[in-house]
């Protein structure tokens, strides 16, 4: 059955109610209880992904299978978590090595973009050790770096992260800022070591990352080089450790599975709810940015209007739009939308427990959207009940994160499954770069 027939077959006013999923790793509380989608439907979607023979396809990703059939790649960034693989060792060494190179610098100037940036300052963001300051550079606007443009960069080291190391964004940035000047204090993080050393960066300062690595899966691969330089090895090995423990637990039962659990939601909202956006909402500050890694991740990764055979879908929507932010921020910009707008969102609200104002303000706003206010009279105040889940932990730490990484990984690839599509390669982003190498030319 495909899965437009399969959806089909669900009456969408019947999969309201109530359900049991609380989902408990060693580091989060994954309530979705206030979805307000019942058991029953969880279940059909549970028989559904057995039919497609979900885990077993999820299996061959973790042992290397040429997946992402349009590039003809294996897709590896789980092997960068499997203390197993060969990549796990090799990529270890890689940026045990990089990061002694990088202890003699005052500074450390980061050029990236997408994937090579979003994870590095989400580290940046959250981990507050180390002994470098980590500026952050992602082009093409000189306006961004004009302040670092003819400094004395003398006892500073440039990190150039650019899977391909032909980004225009990034090379561009960096050429602005050293005027080719810098190129002993210069490292490469990529997959294309050629180009690299052709552009004139010592090989001893290369570091290389596998091809079948997506840029916004490349976390666990030594682009993260921030996490290695702020926890050292036991913290980077902890990160790696929690997000391999999660990729394991596709051996368990379909239902104790968070990360499908969560893809089953989102494939609710999205295709029997026409719930067209996700909304994530993060309680801590050190988080602020996780919305802005997780869009990409989702959104490149499940934008596509055709499956793996190339045929267009015109039965269903797939992917949705992610937006969201810091969320006592964004309680006086856009919370009135969410509690009585006509249009709802898929919403995660994600945090940490504690007995900070943040935490309160979070257990205040589950309270209001979990419970409305039916007893209000006034027809202007009153606010309806919305579907929503909530992720918890005790702290924000690189096990913390590993877990909560690897979960949206692989609930945006099981997604995938259900629509038949290829979550692992990005050709309308492809379309843009040729065009904009037109226009420089």
């Amino acid at each position: 059955m495909k899965f437009a027939d399969f959806i089909e077959s669900l009456d969408q006013n019947s999969i309201e109610g109530s359900n049991n999923l609380l989902h408990e790793t060693k580091n989060l509380v994954i309530d979705q209880r206030t979805t307000c989608l019942n058991q029953e439907t969880f279940k059909k979607f549970y028989d559904f992904g057995t039919e497609l023979s979900i885990f077993d396809k999820f299996a061959e990703l973790t042992e290397g299978v040429k997946a992402n059939t349009t590039e003809n790649r294996a897709v590896t960034h789980f092997q960068y978590r499997d203390k197993s693989s060969k990549l796990y060792e090799q990529s270890l060494t890689a940026i045990s090595k990089l990061a002694e190179h990088l202890s003699s610098f005052e500074k450390i100037i980061f050029f990236g973009i997408g994937g090579s940036y979003l994870g590095p300052k989400l580290m940046n963001d959250i981990f507050t050790g180390g002994k470098q300051e980590i500026i952050f550079i992602t082009g093409s606007d000189p306006e961004e770096y004009k302040f670092l443009v003819e400094k004395d960069h003398t006892n500073t080291a440039f990190i150039i992260a650019s899977k391909s190391f032909s980004t225009i964004e990034t090379l561009e940035s960096y050429q602005s800022v050293t005027d080719g000047k810098n190129l002993k204090q210069t490292f490469a993080i990529t997959a294309n070591v050629s180009s690299a050393i052709e552009y004139g960066i010592d090989e001893n300062q290369i570091f290389e990352f596998d091809k079948g690595v997506g840029g916004r899966f490349s976390i666990w691969s030594p682009i993260n080089i921030v996490l290695f330089l702020k926890l050292g090895i036991q913290g980077f090995e902890s990160f790696l450790k929690a997000g391999n423990e999660i990729d394991n637990s596709y051996k368990n039962e379909l239902a104790s599975n968070p990360a499908l659990s969560l893809a089953i939601q989102d494939l609710l909202m999205i295709n029997l709810l026409d719930m067209q956006t996700s909304l994530i909402l993060n309680y801590d500050y050190k988080l602020r940015n996780f919305a802005s890694y997780v869009q990409q991740l989702d959104m490149e990764s499940l934008g596509k209007t055709v499956d793996i055979e190339g045929n267009t879908i015109k039965d269903h929507q797939t992917g949705s739009i992610v937006w969201g932010g810091y969320a006592p921020r964004s309680q006086h910009s856009f919370f009135q939308h969410l509690y009585q707008g006509s249009t709802p969102a898929n919403t995660y609200i994600i945090g940490s427990k504690s007995k900070n104002l943040n935490a309160k303000q979070m257990t205040g706003q589950i309270k209001s959207l979990k419970e409305g206010n039916f007893n209000e009279k006034d027809p202007h105040k009153l606010v309806n009940i919305r579907k929503f889940t909530s992720i918890s932990f005790d702290e924000i730490s690189p096990q913390t994160l590993g877990e909560l990484i690897a979960i949206w990984e692989n609930k945006t690839i099981f997604k995938s499954m259900f629509w038949n599509i290829n979550p692992f390669d990005q050709w309308g982003v492809e379309l843009g770069k040729i065009n904009t190498l037109k226009e420089i030319e």
